[in-house]
């Protein structure tokens, strides 16, 4: 009895410890699916995960950008939150592995994933730049393979900074932003800012960079050791070899004697006389013309408050282009030509052209100067600085502007601002009164095109239609700055925003005006003549963009020509 009895105890014993061992295997049930697990790519996304365990838990992850809250915890039902410490800005979905153990039992690896944020991520924000300028590549980073990139800049930025073509497509394949920073001709620092965008095809943003900053040092300030050896020569550019020679001078303010001697005076006088021959009509009546430099030697080469050029120019600066000048040293200094200082009516005849050493973006032209008997003379001062450099666009079309259309065709200007409101009448009347001289033939008060004064254009059919710049001769509100009551002959032009060079009634203006002097009073003007000549001689495109110019002068008010009503001045 007594060993039957041992053998049933054993057996209890046994079956007893076996179902304890069962009960104490360790176990995890989710109450969810756990087999995609997805964070947000935002910093603080969140899953949230409920399930029961047999045992005490515990909950680690080998990802350093997530955080498990709480990281352990009791038998039965839990919650385990899971975070994203960061924003996932790697260009790519990132994983991690978060493992549930029970009891110190590993129990279930859970395979996290977050979304991918996009990204642009510019690899140096901040690039010193000396005053001389240079090109720089800015390199930047993103996940993005489509889409239509932007340059995001104030208004200040584009004086000075020029951006690669194509900154909307080609950019975002190369991810290396081309940026040229100009000279610096200011004697401060200065800073620009900007951002890379990026955005879909309907214009929505997709992404932008940090801010990019330039920084830039000011110009050092030249000074001329001798100011009398090399000032006051006169060089013949070029000799006229039809009718009786029309008179150009150039001249530079902000030269210093080194600067003629190494040669980089002439040369920028040269490639002046070559802008200003750049256009037609000028362009193919170059034979008509006799064009002079003369050097002038300033003590700075640097402009404003402290410092001394020969011809005392100053700028305005800020949003206008407002250059002015010591207009009697510049009538002094063109009477060094021996012809003109000689022969008053070749000096009243004469295109003054001061050309400034400074790259920023101005230009004014004053003309209406008179006789000691009051008579009105065609002589003009036109100053234009070397906007961008000597082979820049900009310097080259501001130059016809102010030399060929202000200056020498005394054209007025066809841009307007809306906040000029409504021309005043008194304005009309001066207008009207220059047009009596023959000037200012590209602008009427009047939007009638029977009564407009280039309706001969309107109603000859040659001049019908689109030209090669895809402009239309009509009559176009807006013009001589004002946004209403004065009309311009066609939407845009060299005389508006310094493209699509010269229109017609423009380039009759100035036929007129080469023709007359060239031949004196016994030449008569034949529209017939003029039709004949233009027609062969018609403004083209060219492959040179407009690009830079905008760049450069966007959102810069051009100050209008000045009619000066003063005498000349007599060497």
């Amino acid at each position: 009895m007594k060993t039957k009895l041992s053998f049933l105890l054993l057996c209890v014993f046994v079956l007893t410890a076996c179902s304890k061992d069962a009960e104490e295997i360790p176990s995890i049930q989710f109450n969810s699916d756990i087999e995609n697990l997805i964070l947000g790519a935002e910093k603080d996304s969140r899953l949230t995960l409920n399930f029961s365990s047999t045992h005490s838990w515990q909950a680690n992850t080998d990802a350093v950008w997530i955080t498990i809250s709480p990281a352990q915890g009791n038998t039965g039902n839990s919650s385990l939150a899971i975070f994203a410490k960061e924003e996932n800005r790697t260009g790519e979905i990132r994983e991690a592995t978060v493992t549930l153990s029970a009891d110190g039992v590993p129990i279930k690896e859970l395979k996290i994933s977050q979304q991918k944020k996009d990204v642009l991520e510019v690899k140096q924000a901040t690039y010193n730049v000396p005053a001389e300028g240079m090109s720089i590549q800015i390199e930047f980073a993103t996940n993005l393979q489509e889409g239509i990139s932007k340059i995001r800049y104030s208004q200040d930025v584009q004086d000075w900074l020029i951006f690669n073509d194509n900154v909307s497509t080609k950019i975002l394949l190369d991810k290396i932003l081309n940026v040229k920073v100009l000279p610096n001709p200011s004697r401060a620092e200065r800073t620009a800012t900007f951002q890379i965008v990026i955005e879909d095809a309907a214009g929505k943003q997709l992404i932008e960079s940090g801010t990019i900053s330039i920084i830039q040092k000011g110009a050092g300030v030249g000074t001329s050791t001798d100011l009398e050896t090399d000032d006051g020569k006169v060089v013949k550019l070029q000799t006229h070899s039809k009718g009786n020679g029309i008179p150009v001078v150039l001249m530079g303010d902000g030269f210093l004697d080194a600067d003629i001697q190494s040669g980089f005076y002439r040369k920028v006088m040269e490639k002046g006389m070559e802008y200003f021959f750049s256009e037609e009509p000028v362009k193919s009546l170059r034979e008509y013309f006799d064009v002079w430099m003369v050097t002038a030697v300033s003590l700075n080469d640097a402009f404003g408050e402290g410092y001394s050029t020969k011809f005392s120019c100053w700028l305005e600066g800020g949003k206008s282009t407002l250059i002015k000048g010591d207009e009697k040293i510049v009538q002094y200094y063109t009477q060094a030509v021996d012809e003109i200082r000689t022969n008053a009516e070749m000096f009243y005849e004469t295109m003054s052209i001061v050309i400034l050493n400074t790259e920023t973006y101005a230009g004014t032209t004053y003309f209406g100067y008179g006789t000691e008997d009051d008579g009105v003379v065609e002589y003009a001062i036109g100053y234009c600085p070397i906007i961008g450099g000597m082979e820049s666009e900009a310097f080259r079309q501001v130059l016809c502007h102010e030399c060929i259309g202000h200056g020498f065709a005394k054209l007025l200007d066809e841009y307007s601002y809306q906040s000029m409101g409504q021309i005043p009448a008194k304005e009309i009347e001066s207008n009207q009164i220059l047009q009596t001289f023959g000037w200012a033939m590209n602008v009427d008060f009047t939007g009638d095109k029977s009564q407009v004064i280039w309706k001969h254009f309107l109603e000859d059919e040659r001049y019908a239609g689109t030209d090669a710049f895809g402009e239309t001769l009509s009559t176009y509100e807006g013009a001589c700055t004002y946004w209403s009551g004065a009309w311009r002959p066609t939407n845009e032009s060299m005389m508006r925003n310094n493209i699509h060079g010269f229109n017609a009634p423009s380039r009759e203006a100035i036929y007129k005006r080469i023709m007359r002097t060239a031949y004196g009073t016994p030449w008569q003007y034949n529209y017939e003549e003029f039709v004949k000549f233009d027609r062969m001689h018609l403004p083209q495109p060219t492959r040179v963009t407009t690009r830079n110019v905008e760049q450069i002068g966007k959102g810069r008010y051009f100050a209008p020509p000045q009619f000066v009503k003063r005498t000349l001045v007599n060497r």
